[in-house]
């Protein structure tokens, strides 16, 4: 929590010399400081990477999560490769730009990409699993699919606050831009498309787990208060680049998030 709440603020100090939390786009630019900032943001990547393995390790198991994490990497990897040479899967071609992200590329992908999907839909599925009440270690295909489906409609929904952003920083870019804020439409559909093919993958994969750690309510749940808060945080960059609908959906989608987990402790 301390990391995703003090990272934008460090990444600004880092660019700007103050801790605004709230600045004009137009301070923005190829300033020197641009890729010391990104490393800021690199380490926030892998540190939360590395915690959400050590806590699906312990709801999962070591096998369940490693089966979830190679999956997640190498579908998302070749839907990346397939969507942006071939304009397939995402609504049309787009190529990230290399200098934006710092780390290896792999096929044009930066692979800090996905680590993020992979990140995204675990907290996702974590979320689902909390208001459903299926817990994931004890589903298979079947038994999971409404979890599937539900992860799936809210990672869509995080992306229409999380695609504007990335395309107006210059992240990457599509060759025919869509109507969106440069987004195209059938866009949502592909993020839909692959959460719901990792996550059908990975439960016909599971390995029913009954004996998993016994941790505390927030321990377990911890990664849907991070993705209950994240569309929030999200709004703040796209206010200040004018991105308004965006924004509005990120502050709408967090407090919807958080008024059900809310809502869903109290019934318990």
């Amino acid at each position: 929590m301390v990391l995703v709440l003090s990272t934008p603020l460090l990444y600004r100090f880092i660019r700007l010399g103050n801790l605004a939390w709230f600045t004009n786009d137009n301070q923005f630019g190829n300033d020197p400081h641009y890729l010391k900032a990104e490393r800021v943001r690199v380490l926030q990547i892998i540190l939360g990477y590395g915690y959400f393995v050590y806590h699906g390790s312990l709801l999962l198991g070591w096998g369940n999560m490693l089966s979830f994490v190679l999956v997640a990497f190498f579908v998302s990897t070749i839907n990346e490769i397939i969507g942006s040479k071939y304009g397939l899967i995402f609504g049309g071609k787009y190529h990230y730009k290399p200098d934006a992200t710092p780390g290896p590329i792999i096929f044009g992908i930066p692979i800090l990409i996905p680590l993020v999907w992979s990140g995204l839909i675990y907290m996702g599925v974590n979320y689902s699993s909390l208001i459903t009440g299926l817990i994931v270690s004890q589903q298979t295909f079947n038994t999971g699919f409404s979890l599937i489906i539900f992860t799936g409609i809210l990672l869509t929904i995080l992306d229409m606050v999380l695609d504007p952003i990335a395309v107006d920083e210059g992240r990457w870019s599509w060759m025919k831009p869509g109507s969106y804020y440069g987004v195209p439409s059938l866009n949502f559909l592909g993020w839909f498309g692959t959460v719901v093919i990792i996550l059908s993958i990975f439960f016909n994969l599971v390995v029913p787990l009954n004996n998993a750690k016994d941790v505390s309510f927030l321990i377990q749940y911890s990664p849907s208060v991070l993705f209950a808060i994240l569309p929030a945080i999200a709004a703040r960059p796209c206010y200040e680049r004018g991105l308004k609908i965006p924004g509005h959906i990120g502050l709408l989608f967090s407090f919807l998030l958080m008024v059900t987990m809310v809502l869903k402790y109290m019934s318990l």
